[in-house]
């Protein structure tokens, strides 16, 4: 599956925040006979274009619920998508990974840059298509074998509900996914946590991501070798959980920001999962 910057973690079904919860239309597919199934597909259900920044443009197949507010940074919705190339082909979904929906925190690049000037413009409920051009998608460079050179890229995305976050206080916001499994060490701090991290910006998709580089971090608590928001979330860490959270710049790095990784001032998105917890 091609998740670029995004680790895509099991969303529990929970959280959902049931009066926002609009589910499109389940006989809505992106399949037909034809060479090219999209373009039968998008003459006939296409009812509204709507051009937006950088060359990005959003197509409504269905948008039932227009009272609805659109998406805001920091919000975190399910989404069902394929993402496609011109041609027809498909080259990422949560299919890939056997999943009905995936979470998405809209505003902090998890995905490439036109997947949130999309978003921007959607709302629960929406059936769009957001058709992402090669600068907004993946360049000149392309994806070996996946993504030619300076293709234009189209995201097919149901919007299925926004999730409240599991703790919001001091400028930590987070959501977790999934539980992981206890232990005799929680509660205890005589223990070492060792994560996985996805870490980005409203400015930089890239700041950090252990899995690039095949990297395990710890933290022992008690420890200052991570930002002060992450410290009471991997505190309470147990193995297998799998956790959003979103930090304010004071719980993050400040006004000093993290070279030219981090603004000044600049709050932080960070994925997270947790590999293991073993006792000191």
């Amino acid at each position: 599956m091609l998740l670029i910057g995004c680790t895509n973690p099991a969303p529990r079904k929970n959280k959902v925040d049931e009066s926002k919860q609009r589910i499109p239309k389940k006989n809505l597919s992106v399949s037909t006979d034809k060479d090219n199934p999209l373009e039968e597909f998008d003459e006939k259900n296409i009812k509204q274009r709507l051009n937006v920044e950088n060359g990005v443009s959003v197509e409504w197949i269905a948008s039932p619920f227009k009272s609805n507010p659109t998406l805001k940074d920091g919000e975190v919705c399910l989404l069902s998508y394929r993402l496609t190339l011109p041609d027809g082909k498909i080259i990422d979904g949560n299919n890939r990974i056997k999943l009905p929906f995936i979470p998405y925190l809209v505003g902090y690049n998890m995905q490439i840059a036109g997947w949130d000037l999309g978003m921007h413009h959607l709302r629960v409920g929406d059936f769009a298509k957001v058709i992402i051009p090669a600068e907004m998608a993946y360049g000149s460079k392309g994806i070996k074998n996946i993504v030619p050179s300076n293709s234009e890229v189209w995201l097919y995305v149901k919007v299925l509900a926004k999730v409240s976050p599991d703790g919001d206080k001091n400028g930590v916001k987070y959501w977790v996914f999934d539980k992981g499994a206890p232990t005799k060490l929680d509660g205890t701090e005589d223990k070492e946590i060792f994560y996985h991290a996805i870490a980005s910006t409203k400015s930089n998709p890239n700041v950090q991501n252990t899995y690039r580089k095949h990297l395990t971090l710890s933290y022992v608590p008690g420890a200052r070798n991570v930002v002060p928001g992450l410290r009471s979330l991997l505190k309470a860490a147990r193995p297998g959980q799998k956790i959003f959270a979103l930090l304010s710049s004071e719980q993050a790095y400040g006004k000093q920001g993290y070279g030219a990784l981090v603004q000044p001032n600049e709050s932080v998105f960070y994925n997270l999962t947790i590999r293991s917890v073993r006792e000191l």
